[in-house]
């Protein structure tokens, strides 16, 4: 039986249905609140990690491989508890850059967006609240970094820059596998392709800046860099979810560093309108140096929109790597957001991106890492 440790998330349904393509040999755990679930189904293959040893000591589940979608500690105390088989670690993200920033000096901020304070690289609004979380974090550590060292056999990801910081920093003896989750609905993916072949309709001036009000986006080094170049053109931002304090602070040093030309988008909005914002926007700057919003990333180069990235992002290897066109912070000037892409440039990332969301490479990553 291959076992998945998970939460309750959206996109595991569909990752489910893809799985079941692969084998039917699939028992997933829950860890978190008990049932009824946020986005889960009731099903025999769901169970609640509180119910684990009734099934296991029942029906004597015989456990070939275990799949943890998201590390945490009780995970990692579940895989010790069990007698020894391959641990495969689908990497979300989180799971890594937090004990980075905390205890391996992963620098996600800028000068300009950078918490003030002690013990600014761990989350918590107060000092009080980060210094709990930093001694909760140092015991999680010690079995985290154990865990991922000597248990860990395969990570699965489809970013190998993130795998280089992996191996960076610890000394991971397992092998990388090709995966990505494929969290995103084809019809979308299908709306954007008619939107590319009707340039007509979405080459603008306007520029995307970041997806959401998320505090390592760098909102403000991007808006300080903005405004030295003297961009006039309309700078729209999402900033609908996010961490509150940073978008009201975004808010405010965006209005003094552009005026009439940022544009806070504040209002939820769909899906269709989120695609349709990418889509309309000839120029896209995204701050984040973590890997974050990926699908965001790939729809506007798709799309045929210029995009601009932290230099040190750990998606510039897999970019390179792939032959995509595509610029940094350190491009940015007035000429750079007058200019867009040519129509080379734009066919490239176009072929390039449909492949990155196509059900075939989906299909062969699932395989990859169940077959």
């Amino acid at each position: 039986m291959y076992i998945h440790l998970i939460n309750d998330e959206k996109f595991l349904l569909p990752f489910m249905q893809r799985a079941k393509a692969v084998n039917n040999n699939h028992l997933y755990i829950v860890f978190g609140p008990k049932a009824p679930y946020i986005f889960l189904e009731n099903s025999e293959s769901i169970i609640h990690a509180s119910e684990w040893n009734f099934h296991f000591s029942s029906h004597e589940i015989n456990v070939e491989r275990i799949y943890i979608h998201l590390i945490t500690y009780q995970k990692i105390k579940w895989v010790k508890s069990m007698p020894k088989a391959p641990v495969y670690w689908l990497f979300y993200g989180n799971d890594l850059y937090e004990p980075l920033s905390a205890f391996k000096g992963f620098k996600l901020y800028e000068k300009e967006d950078s918490p003030k304070g002690l013990l600014v690289n761990v989350n918590g609004k107060t000092f009080i609240e980060r210094l709990q979380r930093f001694i909760m974090l140092s015991f999680y550590h010690f079995h985290y970094k154990s865990f991922i060292e000597n248990q860990v056999n395969y990570w699965c990801f489809w970013n190998p820059g993130d795998f280089e910081l992996l191996t960076a920093n610890y000394h991971f003896k397992g092998e990388m596998l090709k995966f990505q989750y494929g969290a995103f609905k084809p019809e979308d993916i299908e709306w954007v392709k008619q939107c590319y072949k009707q340039p007509n309709n979405y080459c603008s001036n306007q520029i995307l800046l970041n997806h959401s009000g998320s505090q390592s986006g760098n909102h403000k080094h991007l808006l300080k860099i903005l405004s030295e170049i003297g961009t006039t053109q309309p700078v729209k931002a999402p900033l609908s979810y996010g961490d509150p304090s940073h978008i009201a602070a975004t808010i405010k040093y965006g209005n003094a560093a552009l005026g009439s030309s940022f544009k806070p988008i504040l209002n939820f909005m769909d899906r269709v309108a989120y695609f349709e914002l990418i889509c309309n926007s000839g120029y896209a700057i995204f701050g984040h140096r973590r890997q974050e919003a990926g699908n965001t990333l790939f729809v506007a180069l798709m799309s045929g929109t210029k995009v601009f990235l932290h230099p040190e992002s750990v998606l510039l290897p897999y970019l390179l790597k792939q032959g995509y066109h595509f610029f940094t912070w350190q491009d940015l000037s007035a000429e750079a957001l007058s200019m867009p892409l040519t129509t080379e440039e734009k066919s490239k990332n176009y072929q390039l991106a449909t492949s990155q969301f196509a059900e075939e490479t989906i299909a062969e990553n699932y395989q990859r890492i169940l077959g």
